[in-house]
């Protein structure tokens, strides 16, 4: 992760329209942003789309982002605001499916996974979002809770305790798909 003084420099080539200010955000955050959002989307191939839609938003939204307060912040929660975006839209298109093909039945779709993989990602999909994105940045992403804190604009005790309240949820539901 970037100091504060990289942050200041990002926003400020930001500000200069410096096209290595998207570089240099690429470079710092692009890896924690899509584990970020492949934990709020359960997908890692919706997450690099996400991903690419952040950074146009980056991009078009230049002066905002480097008018933030604290740059990392600001760009998970915006991170997360697309991530929720393309859950929102990827339910009205799967409801419109629904709608047009009722006879079709897609429950034998994903066989040749690990059965225990699935069982997990069903398992942190039942999670609420803030714990399910906090175990997934600590387990997956092995980030501390002071870096998931500042990545989230949270204090370390709340990723923490998000965290531990998470874990409590997961364990009965990982032992019902048992």
């Amino acid at each position: 992760m970037p100091s504060e003084s990289e942050d200041l420099e990002i926003q400020a080539r930001l500000l200069a329209v410096d096209s290595s200010a998207l570089d240099m955000i690429w470079k710092h955050y692009s890896s924690d942003l899509l584990g970020y959002l492949a934990s709020i989307l359960g997908s890692h191939h919706d997450a690099e789309d996400a991903l690419q839609e952040v950074f146009v938003r980056i991009s078009k939204k230049r002066e905002s982002v480097a008018k933030a307060r604290l740059l990392k912040p600001y760009l998970f929660r915006l991170a997360r605001n697309v991530g929720l975006n393309l859950i929102k839209k990827n339910r009205r298109a799967q409801d419109r499916e629904r709608a047009a093909s009722d006879w079709l039945d897609l429950n034998e779709e994903v066989k040749r996974r690990d059965e225990r993989t699935h069982q997990l990602e069903a398992a942190l999909r039942v999670l609420p979002e803030k714990q399910r994105s906090v175990i997934v940045l600590k387990f997956y992403r092995d980030k501390t809770f002071r870096e998931i804190g500042e990545m989230l604009g949270i204090s370390e005790n709340t990723a923490a305790s998000r965290y531990r309240y998470g874990m409590a949820k997961l364990e009965p539901l990982m032992q019902e798909v048992s």
